[in-house]
């Protein structure tokens, strides 16, 4: 049995919904000003359904389609 999502709530990172389209993906995501965020790193999505977690700033990454 799979576990609930944790719900949502002021103090939970956000979770970036991304397609086969938006591969490779970095956090920060392309085009946001990235000075004084984190340094840039790759999130290695590969599979519809993985969810990886930005390692600086917690935000989730799942691949939907």
């Amino acid at each position: 049995m799979t576990q609930p999502e944790t719900p949502t709530n002021a103090l939970s990172p956000p979770v970036i919904k991304v397609t086969r389209r938006d591969l490779p993906v970095s956090c920060p995501p392309r085009g946001q000003q990235t000075a004084g965020l984190h340094p840039r790193v790759y999130i290695p999505l590969e599979q519809i359904g993985d969810e990886i977690n930005c390692p600086y700033c917690g935000t989730r990454y799942r691949l939907v389609e």
